[in-house]
C-alpha cells in the first residue's frame, strides 16, 4: 500500500513503497530546461521500496569508518545527517550489495525509470510541487541566493529565493513529495542503476549487470549545486561508474 513504510535494521534506514503504476517518463517540448535526450513516453514499473532518504554520511560509514565526503571552499560535506557525497556508482553498489549480505534482503540502485516514477509521483508537471521556480527554496536544495553571496562563481545561481544552504542539506530539511520521499530533486544528485540509453531504447528500465559492464551511467535529481533548469523530474544526467563529486550520492530501493 503507498505509504507504508519499513525500516531496515542495520542502518535504521527508512524506505517507503512505492506502488506499481505506468506514467510518461520525460518532458514535453513546451517545459523550460528541457534536454533533447528527455523524449515522452509510456513506461510501466513494478511496485518496490524506496528509501525515504538519501543514504547520510552515518549510514554510509557502517560500510567504510574511513569515508571522507569533504567540503567544498571550507564547508563541510561531512555531517552525520548530510547525504554521503564523493562516492562513485561502484560505491554505491558496493554499500547495496554489503546492505543485502547484512540483512538478508535485495537492496539495489533504483533504475532511471523507477526514479522518475517515484520523483513524480503522480504528477505531470516539471517536478513534483508544479511547473513554477518561486516554490524551489520549499521542496529543493538548489544554487540559489544563498549560493550566489557565498560563492562568488556561482554565476548560474538563481537569485529568485533563498534556502538557507551553501552546501548540501542534512536530509529531510525540505517538503517531500506525494509519496513521501524527501529529497527526491535537489540536495544531490543521486546514481541510479541504469547505464545511459540517450534513446530511451530500454535501458532506463534496465539494471546494469555488473559495474565491468561499461558505459556512462544516470544521476538524477539535480543538485546543490545547480540551477533550477537540472532540479527537475525528467533532467538526465550521465557520468562514468568511477566517478565522484561534491555532490554525487545515491539512495537505495528494495526489491520485494
Amino acid at each position: 500500500m503507498a505509504g507504508t513504510i519499513w525500516a531496515d535494521p542495520t542502518t535504521g534506514m527508512e524506505f517507503v513503497w512505492i506502488p506499481k503504476g505506468c506514467y510518461t517518463m520525460g518532458s514535453p517540448a513546451s517545459e523550460s530546461g528541457r534536454k533533447g535526450n528527455e523524449h515522452p513516453h509510456q513506461v510501466c514499473i513494478e511496485g518496490y521500496w524506496l528509501a525515504k532518504y538519501e543514504v547520510t554520511n552515518t549510514q554510509y560509514r557502517m560500510f567504510k569508518p574511513s569515508h571522507d565526503s569533504g567540503n567544498y571552499e571550507g564547508n563541510n560535506l561531512n555531517g552525520d545527517t548530510q547525504p554521503v557525497v564523493n562516492v562513485s556508482w561502484d560505491d554505491a553498489v558496493a554499500y547495496a550489495e554489503w546492505l543485502s549480505q547484512k540483512s538478508g534482503k535485495t537492496f539495489k540502485l533504483p533504475t532511471e525509470a523507477e526514479w522518475e516514477y517515484a520523483a513524480r509521483a503522480g504528477t505531470t508537471t516539471a517536478r513534483y510541487w508544479g511547473d513554477d521556480d518561486a516554490s524551489l527554496c520549499r521542496h529543493a536544495n538548489i544554487a540559489d541566493r544563498t549560493s550566489k553571496v557565498a560563492f562568488s562563481g556561482f554565476t548560474w545561481a538563481y537569485d529568485g529565493c533563498d534556502d538557507g544552504y551553501k552546501v548540501s542539506a542534512p536530509v529531510g530539511r525540505f517538503a517531500p513529495n506525494a509519496f513521501g520521499l524527501y529529497d527526491i530533486l535537489g540536495n544531490v544528485m543521486e546514481w541510479t542503476a541504469s547505464l545511459y540509453d540517450k534513446a530511451y531504447a530500454g535501458g532506463e528500465k534496465r539494471r546494469a549487470a555488473t559495474k565491468d559492464e561499461g558505459g556512462s551511467h544516470v544521476l538524477r535529481g539535480g543538485a546543490w549545486y545547480g540551477h533550477p533548469g537540472i532540479v527537475r523530474s525528467a533532467f538526465r544526467f550521465l557520468s562514468t561508474p568511477d566517478s565522484r563529486r561534491d555532490y554525487f550520492g545515491f539512495r537505495l530501493a528494495r526489491i520485494p
